[in-house]
This record gives C-alpha cells, sequence and structure tokens, in this order.
C-alpha cells in the first residue's frame, strides 16, 4: 500500500463529510430526492474508498465482512417487519423529518445497502 501521508490526512476530513452527507440523505429521503438506498449507497461507498486510502490487513477484512453480513442480517429483518404490521402504524404527515417507522425502515435500507456494497468489495478482493 502507498504511504501517501497528503491523501490519508485528507481523506480523513472528507470521509467525515462524505459520511455525514450519507446521513443526510437517508434521514431526508422522505422529503427530497434519495432515500434509504442512495444514502447507503453513498455510505458504502465511503467505507470502500476508506479501505483504498488507508489498506486493511486479511484478518481486519474477515472480521469486517462478518459484521457487514450481520448488518445485512438486521437490516433484512427490519425491512421484512413492516409487512406484518398495519397500515396504519406508517404516517403520512408532511414535512416532518421523523416520521416514526418510515425514519426506521429508510435507515435499515441504507444499512442493507451499505453493508451489502462492503460484502462485494470484500469479495471481489479476494485474497
Amino acid at each position: 500500500m502507498n504511504e501517501d501521508i497528503v491523501v490519508r490526512v485528507t481523506f480523513r476530513y472528507v470521509l467525515l463529510l462524505i459520511q455525514v452527507y450519507a446521513f443526510y440523505i437517508i434521514l431526508h429521503g422522505h422529503l427530497s430526492p434519495g432515500g434509504g438506498f442512495a444514502g447507503g449507497v453513498v455510505l458504502g461507498l465511503s467505507m470502500v474508498l476508506y479501505f483504498f486510502a488507508f489498506g486493511v490487513s486479511r484478518d481486519a477484512q474477515m472480521l469486517h465482512l462478518h459484521i457487514a453480513i450481520f448488518l445485512i442480517g438486521i437490516g433484512g429483518a427490519f425491512e421484512g417487519i413492516k409487512f406484518f404490521l398495519p397500515k396504519e402504524v406508517v404516517p403520512a404527515a408532511e414535512g416532518e423529518l421523523f416520521l416514526g417507522l418510515l425514519s426506521v425502515m429508510s435507515f435499515a435500507i441504507g444499512m442493507l445497502v451499505a453493508s451489502a456494497i462492503l460484502v462485494f468489495f470484500y469479495l471481489l478482493m479476494g485474497d
């Protein structure tokens, strides 16, 4: 891995901005374009860029892979729960940031997509 100090220092600050923007997209998806999928893609790709800038060992890669697969399961479970709830649980108020179950489902989709991108990255990276 290239030991470029400029890339590492710069990316530490840029990573924070990218991830804050990703959570902004996830939480404001019902008010503007975006949502769980788009925010999850931005969040997942920010973690891929982190691994390109800082590198990752094989042991850490396997640990991150297991955590990402666990988060896919949790996100899928949260997404599946909404099909068993009555329709009255999801409020339809306009202009509110946190809409109860809608915000939780959007966050679950974002974590699901970000974890799936990380799993694809780890599997394509191989040995």
